[in-house]
């Protein structure tokens, strides 16, 4: 295949796709109102009904933030908490060590940070996929569908239920266990992290109530520890706090070694646990202000975390993967809704109008490959770095560290490399001078 007239459409004119998106998470309907958007009828199918989304903080930077804005989603319905500072506290203290200021933030990129809830995400998502408000066919979805196998010969997908549904593009957009990612060949390179995490909130009301710390609901993500302690402390002891849900919850995830967890499995668990399983180890000589907090926390969820190597590929035929089915990433970027926003607004691009891979879906795969797969590696890539030292970490990069001797590495990731990328940009360019035949792939 030719690209290098990828983007003359004149003798391939525009063919709307029939897509099916595996999974309805943040990434697979980001997607769905990406590929609704450019003008293709989504179906997507999911495996369990919508309510059992569990509340935890969300971070959308300006990279991310952008593309909600182009899809023309209602931001506010999200209830977005703008934040303001990244600040680095003390373990045992709460003094602040570090603070990164993102006051001109939305000046100098054009956008702002949001943090969201998953829930007012996951909903204000839904919504732009399926109501008929909004440019496209409203996308339909399909409840209790688990995806058993797919022939990229013969562009299936057959479900547990017995059902097999025919598509011009699949897209697996179904996690960290994905059926779509085993079914294109991909065999994960995986170890047991390091770090577990235990999710949990804490209502403003009952911060307020009960008189606890003023300084949790500021629009900032506050971090405890991340580096070793001056008694020894293992640097896996790490906290992240941070408002969401328009400042009524405050959210936190709780990191700690790995062999104090008694959660094997990878992902996300829907069954809370007790406050003592969160509060393990040295978690006795968190700053006291912290503690209170957690001591009084809601709907804790355990979070086994593993270290995922690159895949060698991301699709076969006409399927494709995103998001954590493409790229499990620790997440101390704070770049994992993103970098799946990001995914999904490739294949909106690269299956618009502006080009002819309607007619070549294949190729539009390998193009969506080129250009996603380095950026969202590097990203994964840096999360890992940023478990070992929170000074690697997306703002506090750009600051100099409390402790010299924690500089982060050269190479590190920056927020301009972040929000200065133009990923039109790089579709058209990529398109005006690659030739890639698929028996190089």
């Amino acid at each position: 295949m030719d690209l290098a007239n990828a983007h003359d459409t004149s003798n391939h004119p525009f063919k709307q796709l029939r897509v099916a998106v595996i999974g309805g998470g943040i990434g697979g309907l980001s997607a769905a109102v990406a590929l609704r958007r450019a003008g293709h009828l989504v179906d997507i199918y999911e495996r369990r009904d919508f309510n059992v989304e569990v509340g935890a903080s969300i971070s959308c930077a300006a990279n991310g933030t952008q593309w909600l804005r182009e899809w023309e989603v209602d931001i506010p319905a999200m209830k977005p908490v703008v934040l303001m500072n990244l600040v680095m506290r003390e373990w045992e203290t709460g003094q602040v060590l570090n603070r990164y200021n993102l006051e001109k933030y939305e000046e100098e990129w054009g956008n702002v940070y949001n943090m969201f809830h998953r829930q007012d995400m996951h909903g204000t998502l839904l919504h732009a996929a399926t109501s008929p408000e909004g440019k496209g066919t409203p996308c339909t979805v399909h409840i209790d569908h688990v995806c058993h196998s797919l022939d990229t010969n013969k562009r299936t997908v057959t479900f547990k239920n017995g059902k097999t549904i025919t598509a011009d593009l699949i897209i697996g957009a179904d996690g960290i266990r994905s059926v779509v990612r085993s079914q294109i060949g991909v065999i994960p390179d995986t170890k047991s992290a390091a770090q577990t995490c235990y999710r949990c909130n804490v209502h403003a009301a009952d911060i307020k109530r009960m008189g606890l710390v003023e300084w949790a609901t500021d629009p900032a993500i506050q971090f405890w520890g991340g580096v070793s302690g001056k008694n020894g402390r293992s640097k896996y002891y790490k906290i992240v706090m941070s408002p969401c849900s328009g400042g009524e919850v405050v959210s936190f995830y709780c990191f700690m070694p790995t062999e104090l967890t008694k959660h094997h499995e990878e992902g996300f668990t829907f069954k809370e646990v007790p406050v003592g399983d969160m509060l393990q180890g040295l978690y006795s000589e968190l700053d006291p202000d912290c503690l209170a907090l957690l001591r009084n926390s809601v709907e804790r969820m355990p979070w086994r975390l593993y270290v995922h190597q690159p895949y060698k590929t991301w699709f076969k035929g006409n399927a494709c993967i995103l998001g954590d089915a493409a790229h499990p990433m620790m997440p101390h970027q704070s770049q994992g809704a993103c970098q799946a926003i990001e995914d999904a607004a490739a294949l909106g691009v690269i299956f618009s109008d502006k080009y002819h891979f309607t007619r070549d879906v294949q190729g539009g795969l390998a193009m969506y490959q080129n250009i996603r797969k380095p950026r969202a590696t590097r990203v994964q890539t840096a999360s890992a770095r940023a478990t070992e030292n929170l000074n690697e970490r997306i703002g506090f990069t750009s600051l100099t560290p409390h402790d010299a001797s924690l500089a982060a590495a050269e190479g590190k990731l920056t927020i301009n490399e972040m929000n200065g990328y133009n990923m039109h940009d790089h579709i058209a360019s990529e398109t005006g001078r690659l030739t890639i035949t698929r028996s190089k792939l």
